[in-house]
């Protein structure tokens, strides 16, 4: 990435944050020393831009984990419950999140299903599609659709469209342009046989809640070493690729997430051709966050959040850019007061077996459930 610094003494205060946005995106939001030294500003300064300018207003720093290597690969589920579930709908997708791979769940508008997103071994898919299949015949889902991931790609925020002083998008949809290459993260459907041990998931789990956290709080959480955490961070996930790239979110701004849509779009039926027109698109689109593809099915999904004053004119944007594909566009919205991400999961490794999923012990557990009346006995990742 070119960071340029002419004339850095004349710049305003959206030039010296749009500089900072983008040296985050490839030191972290922990490296002041790196970020002063890229935008030539005091280490004390980009503590305080960093917490209370950006962090402080609506913007947050997350990792990209790469999944591959560690084992896992990527899982799209979408489920409908049995009417007699939907009331506990979301605390059994809560309670299941530790032990079964579940790393987000989202309620679909407007037909009620749930949007999941998994990260599972694929040694053991059958194991869990046998354990989906008896969800349904105990009368728990009506249905389900689980469908593996060819690839995900991360968006960062577009600091070119935004006006950091207003705190508002300053873009037009008529003429936007490419993103740099320090706006994307890739990570395609290859799995790696993992090297790692639980402390390695548990630093790599504490980053995802809080990319900003320094290695002696981490070793804090865990109630281990500080030497020992590092070296785990150092030679264990850093030095094996497990963390790919940060990305910034943009959450609301001065207005809060009050004022946000969250937007599924789904192409399907796309040629390779017709693919990349699709990927170009919605890649220059300043509120994409992540899209995902699934090659099987020919199925393109782009998850999207956007102010809701911006909602129509994104809508009227793809309309526009893809005439070609119309036909197979469609989309969907989240609840937001009903979806939740957690981290990577931890508690299914087990040293010397590695990832593990015990159908029977998980099936015991929901009929005793079932038994008492009600649903609980497992607890969330986070």
């Amino acid at each position: 990435m070119s960071l340029g610094l002419d004339g850095q003494n004349q710049m305003g205060l959206d030039d010296r944050l749009s500089l900072l946005v983008r040296a985050i995106k490839v030191f972290g939001p922990r490296s002041y020393t790196a970020l002063a030294k890229v935008t030539g500003l005091s280490v004390q300064d980009v503590r305080y831009k960093v917490r209370h300018q950006l962090l402080g207003k609506g913007l947050r720093v997350q990792i990209h984990v790469d999944h591959g290597r560690l084992g896992l690969a990527r899982y799209r589920l979408r489920v409908r419950f049995a009417d007699s579930f939907e009331d506990v709908s979301v605390k059994f997708l809560e309670q299941l999140a530790s032990s079964c791979y579940l790393e987000y769940y989202g309620r679909l508008l407007p037909k009620g299903d749930y949007l999941v997103w998994l990260g599972l071994p694929p040694n053991l898919e059958n194991c869990y599609r046998v354990f989906l299949d008896r969800l349904v015949e105990m009368g728990i889902f009506k249905r389900y659709d689980m469908s593996r991931v060819s690839w995900i790609r991360y968006l960062s925020m577009r600091e070119d469209c935004y006006d950091f002083r207003g705190g508002v998008w300053r873009f037009s949809w008529d003429s936007l342009p490419s993103r740099g290459v320090e706006d994307v993260s890739v990570e395609e459907d290859v799995v790696s046989k993992p090297k790692l041990d639980v402390t390695d998931l548990y630093i790599t789990a504490w980053l995802q809640v809080d990319a900003s956290m320094s290695i002696p709080e981490v070793a804090g959480r865990l109630g281990i070493r500080y030497r020992k955490t590092l070296y785990h961070f150092k030679e264990h996930v850093l030095k094996r690729g497990v963390l790919k790239r940060y990305i910034l979110r943009w959450q609301g701004g001065l207005e809060g997430d009050h004022s946000l849509a969250y937007l599924l779009v789904y192409v399907k039926g796309l040629t390779e051709g017709r693919l990349e027109d699709v990927k170009s698109t919605f890649l220059r689109n300043p509120f994409t966050c992540f899209d995902t593809y699934e090659a099987d099915r020919g199925l393109y999904t782009a998850y999207i959040t956007v102010p809701v004053s911006q909602l129509q004119p994104c809508l009227s944007y793809i309309w526009r850019s893809l005439p070609g594909v119309r036909s197979g566009i469609s989309h969907e919205f989240i609840d937001p007061k009903c979806s939740r991400a957690f981290t990577i999961p931890v508690e299914p490794y087990r040293e010397g077996e590695g990832w593990v999923f015990n159908v029977r012990e998980l099936l015991e557990w929901l009929r005793a459930s079932r038994r008492l009346g009600k649903i609980g006995g497992l607890q969330p990742a986070r």
